[in-house]
């Protein structure tokens, strides 16, 4: 069906569609069209209001982006199926339908003006404490938004976060409930324990060959070779665009001064002698002033001179030290001064704190490095921002590549590119950079290209790599034979066995007299895996221990004989109580609005 689409895309209806699309693109933008197509197409109604499929393939692939954001290489493919992404988008989009009519009805709302100002302020747009529009656009776009989709999302947001602030504004905690927590993190655990080994008892297990094939026969299903898949793939970069892009003269020269203006400003090492006028008039600290210069010529010291006359208290006993300063950091006037000055030279000047004889020690210039030692690596930083640009921009005409074609030549030919293929690798991925990644993974084994034969659309690998992938050749799930699983089943069989005996040897421990128990008295929570078991355990009543059979995390078992529960009666500090009441009130904070959530979700009409 798909070639059939492609086959008669140059007929009159086809042009008259694009036609329509050019106009719309001309007069009202790409929200416009966007908005046209969402009111026809609608997946899912709240109380009145439509969701479109729009919304929820945008939902989907906004969730997708974030999981590849937050956990990069670690994320689960499983978790990028383009069915339950579109689940998981719908079930998000109910939900802010909700929450939105809720707010509504409240009578809250939101401004353009509050958005802009939450954006502006917003640390992530920012560059160096100021709002920076590329890495605006460039985050919106990562995100499959349009600058007003965005806005409208960011405003939906803020306006839904009213009424849960103001859920969790009304939460508050009681000094029983800080004490309650206290009691049970400060309670102890005396106990009694033996553990049985499952390393050693498998070593003394022995398994016949009927036992062996009997399980393999009972469990054939569980030794497959899962479906693997070969690729073909093109993988475009930011560095094929290298030759593409130019740098001129000027943008080397912006990009020059861009640099050296974060380097140290010239600092100046400077001492003064402060004459204070908050208690004496201008005429006497004129006086001392003149009388400090007169000793000054007389051949004292200025450090001496300091000690003696200065007001400053903060440096005078240091001989009126000020240390190194940066033009613009002190007073005005004393700046103007200080910084007209010439090194070893003695100046006074007026502020608003009195006059002060201002001695100039040393002046220190950053190492500028000179325009020609940095040419070449700037010019290679402004081509590879403008490659990365490039590839960016790129990013349209290479998904309509891989749409218009049932293959990977024509990408390859526009970028000049080689088609790669990849080894077999199934659902768990393979293991280079390619078939590992989640997104190529989940694309090659989705409907478009495991099942169509269709080239993936775009994926991005990272900010300068970008891949398309097409199906080689597909091996499909098959069973593994006995002699092939031989191995595996004989150690799971032997594992099986180990832990049965390991049972039936920690049970009968459970009623001997002779079994050799290792005491623990007073446990604190979370000292070590067994005690941790034994704070799972019910308290002992009327004096009779509690003993149970409990798992450790290598396979070993432990039997736990509880013998007594314990409580601190030492006083909680302050800043322990604290955060117990911050632990306490975050908590009921989520789950009052949850709870609330819930309720209006389950109050609404949802059609579906």
């Amino acid at each position: 069906m798909l070639q059939d689409i492609r086959d008669k895309s140059q007929g009159i209806v086809v042009k008259i569609i694009v036609g329509f699309i050019v106009v719309t693109f001309a007069l009202f933008g790409v929200d416009a069209l966007v908005q046209s197509f969402n009111s026809s197409d609608t997946v899912a109604e709240v109380d009145g209001v439509d969701i479109t499929r729009t919304q929820m393939l945008q939902g989907a692939e906004t969730q997708r982006r974030q999981l590849i954001s937050m956990m990069g290489g670690q994320v689960n493919p499983a978790l990028l199926e383009d069915n339950v992404l579109q689940r998981r988008a719908l079930d998000e989009l109910v939900q802010r339908v909700v929450l939105t009519n809720q707010a509504k009805s409240l009578g809250l709302g939101v401004s353009d003006a509050q958005v802009n100002a939450y954006l502006l302020q917003a640390e992530q747009f920012q560059t160096n404490g100021q709002f920076d529009e590329n890495k605006y656009l460039n985050f919106i776009r990562s995100l499959g938004f349009t600058p007003l989709a965005f806005k409208e999302r960011i405003k939906q947001d803020v306006l839904i976060q009213q009424s849960r602030n103001a859920i969790a504004g009304s939460e508050f905690v009681l000094p029983y409930q800080v004490n309650g927590v206290s009691k049970l993190q400060s309670q102890t655990r005396s106990y009694d324990y033996v553990t049985f080994s499952l390393a050693d008892e498998s070593e003394g297990t022995s398994v016949s060959d009927d036992e062996l094939k009997a399980y393999y026969d009972e469990n054939k299903d569980s030794f497959k070779t899962p479906e693997q898949v070969k690729l073909n793939y093109v993988v475009i970069s930011s560095s094929d665009f290298y030759s593409k892009v130019s740098v001129s003269d000027a943008e080397l020269q912006d990009a020059y001064q861009a640099s050296i203006s974060n380097l140290t400003q010239e600092e100046r090492s400077a001492s003064h002698i402060l004459i204070d006028t908050s208690d004496r008039s201008d005429d006497e600290a004129e006086k001392r002033l003149a009388e400090v210069q007169a000793k000054l010529k007389s051949g004292e010291s200025f450090a001496d001179l300091a000690a003696e006359f200065s007001d400053d208290i903060g440096s005078k006993n240091d001989g009126g030290n000020l240390g190194y300063v940066e033009k613009g950091t002190i007073d005005p006037a004393f700046d103007d001064a200080l910084f007209s000055m010439k090194k070893g030279e003695i100046k006074s000047v007026k502020t608003q704190f009195g006059y002060h004889l201002i001695e100039l020690n040393d002046i220190t210039k950053p190492d500028v490095p000179s325009f020609a030692s940095k040419k070449a690596e700037l010019e290679q930083a402004l081509i590879e921002d403008k490659a990365r640009d490039a590839l960016l921009t790129a990013h349209e005409d290479i998904t309509d590549l891989a749409y218009a074609s049932d293959k990977l030549d024509a990408i390859a030919k526009e970028y000049n590119v080689d088609v790669l293929q990849s080894a077999y690798f199934s659902r768990e991925g393979g293991t280079d950079d390619i078939t590992s990644n989640a997104s190529v993974i989940a694309a090659a084994f989705g409907p478009a290209v495991l099942e169509d034969g269709q080239n993936s659309s775009l994926i991005e690998l990272n900010d300068d790599q970008v891949v398309v992938v097409h199906l080689n050749n597909l091996q499909p799930e098959a069973f593994q034979t006995y002699e092939e699983t031989k191995e595996q089943v004989t150690s799971i069989v032997v594992q099986n066995k180990a832990v049965e005996s390991l049972k039936t040897k920690a049970e009968q421990a459970k009623v001997s007299k002779t079994t050799s128990w290792k005491s623990v008295s007073e446990a604190k929570r979370g000292q070590d895996e067994v005690t941790s078991l034994a704070f799972s355990l019910p308290h002992p009543e009327a004096g009779q221990p509690v003993v149970e059979i409990k798992g450790l995390s290598n396979g070993d078992l432990a039997l736990i004989r509880l013998n007594k529960v314990g409580s601190s009666d030492a006083s909680l500090p302050d800043d322990q109580k604290l955060a117990y009441e911050r632990y306490l009130n975050q908590t009921q904070a989520s789950l009052s609005t949850q709870a609330q959530q819930d309720l209006l979700k389950n109050k609404a009409k949802i059609e579906r």
